[in-house]
């Protein structure tokens, strides 16, 4: 009786010891294979490989600049258009910086040639324009020009005196709202008998869609 009771409490023992032994082991593989794959280490030569290789959203925006103004000037667009049946190869000037820019610094303008202002779809235009002659070297006429392709207005612009204050410049502007302008050769509009009320044709949708 005495030998069956310890023969009971050694398996007993046993028992408890097994499974307090598969009870550890259990928890070791539980604890290792469960970890997140965000916790796995990384390769720290990789990474600083990926950012010297890339760099940062601002630097490659700057090296795309830098390439465009070594590349050259940018591409200019034209447009040609008839005037009292007379064809000029207008420059389009299609967003804010390239009609604040229009013809300054011009010091010749041939005589079928000029520059085409288009203004975009949207609030304000079409709206009443106003030009002036800062920095423009040469006589210009500027023809504006409505939605729908009828002149509004035409002025014969002349050069300022050097040294002019900019709120001493005179202001040429389109009399009613307009979409467009022309600026060609000054006194030539006269000379091709251009006046308010002309219809001119042209691709005027397809322009507005190219303004920015």
């Amino acid at each position: 009786m005495t030998i069956k009771i310890f023969k009971d409490r050694v398996n007993l023992r046993l028992i408890v010891f097994i499974v307090g032994v598969a009870t550890f082991l259990i928890m070791v593989f539980v604890a290792f294979s469960c970890s997140p794959v965000s916790e796995e280490p990384i390769n720290k030569d990789e990474g600083n490989e990926q950012e010297e290789t890339t760099g940062t959203d601002e630097e490659n925006s700057a090296s795309v600049e830098d390439m465009d103004s070594e590349g050259g000037e940018a591409e200019i667009l034209f447009e040609e258009v008839e005037l009292a049946g007379q064809v000029f190869k207008l420059e389009l000037a299609l967003d804010d910086e390239q009609r604040a820019l229009g013809l300054m610094w011009r010091e010749y303008l041939a005589e079928d040639e000029g520059m085409l202002f288009v203004f975009p779809d949207r609030e304000p235009y079409p709206s009443e324009l106003g030009f002036w002659m800062k920095n423009c070297l040469i006589p210009i006429d500027v023809i504006f020009i409505d939605r729908e392709g009828f002149v509004t207005a035409i002025h014969e612009m002349q050069p300022p005196e050097p040294g002019t204050p900019d709120e001493e410049l005179p202001g040429y502007y389109s009399d009613g709202p307009a979409q467009f302008a022309i600026e060609i050769r000054g006194g030539l509009a006269a000379e091709l008998g251009l006046q308010a009320g002309d219809y001119i044709e042209f691709r005027r949708d397809y322009l507005i869609q190219l303004a920015r």
